[in-house]
């Protein structure tokens, strides 16, 4: 699906056409399936189709797979931005997400499960120099499933000490596990070698608001 909006023309998004889309997904995974496919075509269409669509075109300069790299307390953070369009001290970057909503409101699953991915992406355009990034997220499964978030120069020192603690949890090996029904759902190990949601007790309730999701 990603590589397909790549070819997607950001200033005009119209999706490829259906054999188009079967011809390119066939030649690079020879065994998807008839209903992966269609789930492919509807994510794209829904890129396509949807108001933020509109507004992503009418951003002069804006590019797809934009690479991004910087240092913080030793640690090389570097990555792909989906979409990024970068003009004076304004930024914005768009991530397509696939995650089944399930019912789910999508700016839990921001919460959840993007914090560090958004502090992140502020970082590396804050440090390229804009003064205001907007982070969007589109879940592809609702072409109306749209979370953005702006932070501003002011929130720099704040996003950095943010990922810093990130960082040196991860040097401590501070990984406190989070079952749910929702993050074990679709696992292979579940029950196998893993109970999974029914672990129970002797973890504490993980806090999206106080810590960053990794």
């Amino acid at each position: 699906m990603h590589r397909l909006l790549e070819l997607v023309d950001l200033a005009v998004p119209a999706p490829p056409d259906d054999a188009e889309v079967e011809a390119l997904v066939r030649g690079w995974y020879p065994a998807v399936s008839a209903d992966e496919l269609a789930r492919i075509r509807a994510f794209v269409g829904s890129y396509a189709g949807s108001a933020l669509a509109v507004r992503i075109a009418t951003l002069a300069g804006v590019r797809p797979e934009r690479p991004f790299a910087f240092e913080l307390d030793g640690v090389l953070v570097n990555g792909r931005l989906d979409v990024l369009w970068l003009e004076g001290d304004r930024a914005l970057v768009l991530d397509y997400k696939t995650n089944a909503l399930l019912g789910r409101d999508p700016a839990e699953i921001v919460e959840e499960e993007y914090l560090t991915q958004q502090v992140v992406y502020a970082i590396a355009c804050l440090r390229a120099g804009a003064r205001e990034v907007e982070v969007v997220y589109h879940f592809l499964e609702d072409a109306d499933a749209v979370v953005s978030r702006v932070f501003t120069a002011e929130d720099a020192e704040g996003l950095e000490a943010r990922l810093s603690a990130s960082i040196a949890r991860i040097r401590a090996g501070d990984f406190t596990p989070t079952p749910s029904a929702f993050a074990c759902s679709g696992c292979p190990v579940l029950d196998v070698v893993c109970a999974g949601p029914r672990l129970g007790g002797g973890f504490e309730e993980h806090d999206p608001q106080s810590e960053l999701a990794g």
